[in-house]
């Protein structure tokens, strides 16, 4: 077996079986001369051709965000793992092995020969691991009375060991949603059309995609007038290096106020199908008298975007 091959270790991975059995779980393993620890664990998909996702996530910060995102879906800025900087080994249904780098707003690439090296050592001992929980199935939990996760760290270059790792609380997440006051201004004196309402998303489309070597991922703000079903406003957008999923998302109720504008008229409800969107355009609401009100299911949005 081909040690520094990570395809070829995905596949002995694959060959144990234990794919479900370590679902429940993560461990981390930090390669010497590393500066992040990675989060290692693996999801199902929907998608039948696929067999199994190992996620290698980049980084506390990565880490704690995977949870809070897993336990509530309108936690922060992330809207599936995709957007995660991580590695991931990509099992498929047909037994190919692939393995790609994520980095959030970017299409996934293929992993790059230095890559390949680092992702080779990290899937190794996460192989060793998996044979290990085959007979001690409570492993990554050793540490976990003291609040520590599991991981495996290098001490010495090839020397390897198990090691508790303290888990940091995590950094508060804060969200800064600011408006021009002209903006604002103009809009309070616009008409406000007390019977309308608007169904408004904002979201990852994976169809589309940027133009570039490295392809950026697409997303629409879209609003839709229920009654009739036309887009009102269909805005698309990217993340930009500088500002990431953040700035994005929190430049979202700023432009949303600039498409009111320029149709002239302040609906009387906006009505949202994410609870990020609700807390995004909350203040909003303190400028505008217009009600928003979160919804399981909207039909007319839906519909838009699938066109």
């Amino acid at each position: 077996m081909n040690a520094t091959d990570p395809v070829e270790i995905g596949r002995k991975m694959d060959s144990l079986g234990l794919w479900k059995s370590v679902m429940p779980y993560n461990w981390a393993v930090k390669p010497r001369g590393t500066v992040f620890p990675y989060f290692c664990t693996a999801l199902g998909d929907q998608n039948p051709a696929v067999k199994a996702r190992f996620l290698m996530l980049e980084g506390w910060q990565t880490i704690h965000d995977f949870v809070h995102t897993r336990v509530d879906r309108n936690f922060g800025f992330y809207s599936t793992p995709m957007e995660l900087p991580h590695f991931e080994l990509l099992v498929l249904a047909s037994g190919e092995v692939k393995v790609f780098r994520h980095d959030p707003g970017y299409v996934p690439r293929e992993i790059t020969e230095s890559e390949s090296h680092l992702v080779a050592r990290i899937l190794w001992e996460c192989y060793g691991i998996m044979m290990r929980i085959e007979s001690e199935p409570t492993l990554p939990m050793s540490y976990s009375d003291d609040r520590c996760m599991f991981s495996r760290v290098e001490t010495e270059p090839g020397v390897w060991a198990d090691a508790p790792l303290k888990i940091p609380d995590p950094q508060p997440h804060v969200e800064k949603v600011s408006f021009k006051k002209e903006d604002v201004a103009k809009a309070k004196d616009l008409p406000f059309a007390t019977e309308e309402t608007l169904e408004v998303d904002f979201r990852l489309v994976p169809t589309l995609v940027t133009r570039e070597p490295r392809p950026r991922c697409a997303y629409i703000l879209c609003a839709v007038d229920p009654a009739t079903g036309e887009r009102q406003v269909w805005d698309s957008m990217s993340v930009r290096p500088d500002g990431g999923l953040r700035a994005m998302w929190e430049s979202v109720p700023p432009r949303l106020l600039g498409h009111l504008i320029a149709r002239g008229r302040i609906p009387g409800e906006l009505k949202l199908l994410s609870g990020r969107m609700f807390r995004l355009l909350r203040p909003l609401c303190l400028e505008l008298p217009f009600k928003l009100s979160l919804h399981d299911s909207l039909p007319a949005i839906e519909k838009a975007y699938a066109q």
